[in-house]
Order: C-alpha cells, then sequence, then structure tokens
C-alpha cells in the first residue's frame, strides 16, 4: 500500500510539472507577436546604429526563427543572446555603453535589486521572459523598468502603454537579467504558496 502511494504521489508531480510545463507554453505563445517584433527591430537597430553586420544579423535570424517555430524553445528565442552567446558576434559592453550614452538612461545591475512582484500591476512572467523586461520599482506613479530590450521600439511602446507612461528606464545586462527572472519567479511561487497557506488557515 505505501508503495502504491508514493508511486501515485510520484505520478501526480510528473503530470503537475507538465501542467506548468504547458501552461507556460501558452503563456509564451501569447506573446509570440511580441517576441517576433522586438527581435526584429532590435537586430536592425543594432545594424542601424552600427553596433552589428547585416551579415550576422541574418545568420542571428536563422537560429532565432528555428526557435520560435518551437513551443519548447519560444521560452528562451531571442535575436540579443544568439548574437551574444551562440554566435558571439556582439559585444554586450559596447552595446550597454552606447545605451547609455546615447539614451541618457541608467544601468542597472539587478543582482542587487530586491526583485519581487509590483502590488497594482498587470504583469506576469511571461511578458517579462518575452520582453527580457522586468519593472523593480515604484516610486509614487513612476515606475523604474530594468530592459535588456530598451533599443526595441516595440517593447518600449508595449510596457509603456501597459504602466500607462509612467516609466523610468534602465539597461541591464542579459546574465543580470537571467537572474532577475529567475529570482521574480522564485518570489511569485512563494507568494503563490503563501496565499494558498493563508487561504487553508482561514
Amino acid at each position: 500500500m505505501r508503495e502504491f502511494a508514493d508511486r501515485l504521489l510520484s505520478r501526480l508531480d510528473v503530470m503537475a510539472l507538465y501542467a506548468a510545463c504547458l501552461l507556460v507554453i501558452r503563456l509564451m505563445q501569447q506573446y509570440r507577436a511580441l517576441i517576433l517584433r522586438s527581435n526584429r527591430f532590435l537586430g536592425s537597430s543594432l545594424v542601424n546604429k552600427g553596433l552589428l553586420s547585416s551579415v550576422d544579423l541574418e545568420a542571428a535570424n536563422e537560429k532565432f526563427m528555428d526557435a520560435v517555430q518551437s513551443p519548447e524553445l519560444l521560452k528562451h528565442a531571442s535575436i540579443l543572446g544568439t548574437l551574444l552567446h551562440d554566435l558571439k558576434v556582439l559585444d554586450e559592453a559596447r552595446l550597454l555603453e552606447h545605451i547609455v550614452e546615447e539614451h541618457s538612461i541608467g544601468l542597472v545591475d539587478l543582482d542587487h535589486i530586491d526583485i519581487r512582484p509590483l502590488p497594482s500591476t498587470e504583469v506576469d512572467l511571461s511578458l517579462c521572459r518575452a520582453s527580457s523586461t522586468i519593472p523593480f520599482d515604484k516610486v509614487d506613479q513612476t515606475y523604474m523598468v530594468a530592459s535588456c530590450y530598451y533599443l526595441s521600439a516595440p517593447v518600449v511602446k508595449h510596457w509603456e502603454e501597459l504602466l500607462d507612461g509612467k516609466v523610468v528606464w534602465y539597461s541591464t545586462s542579459m546574465a543580470s537579467m537571467s537572474r532577475g527572472l529567475e529570482r521574480l519567479e522564485d518570489a511569485i511561487a512563494a507568494e503563490k504558496a503563501a496565499a494558498e497557506e493563508a487561504a487553508e488557515n482561514e
């Protein structure tokens, strides 16, 4: 009987994990159009600003489109990630320097920020992943937002419309964003668990 119960619990754990994966895929599919447009704009912007060659962009586009066609890879589909980590043809330090100097926005390391879901915002983790963007603070009615995709007009437009235009932008590195997204996911899970526990104790 004990063995049967253990097998049942194990099967339920697998089913729960599978359901969670399907939910992530569905949510990422919801933002597929934003992913396509934002990456297309970012690639063009990098070429126009002399930070990337058109040949390298074409190679990155091929890899990016392969990822977009796969529901499993869509979560990590990123022209920027491909350029930096797969093809290694983009200098991230030069990119960040250009953004800060040309657009007069700040640079933030999310490792030094207390990442948590902001109250009263319609922001979900899938949107943050799809746009490599995290709103990390709110002062009065103004949001502090970190992004790897500031040079992509669709990302800026989407977030400013979502947050009613009250945004102070910051640029950040891909590594900082990746760790920030992981911490945000953990914070969301912790809040959900706390809410469920509180409901059970009522």
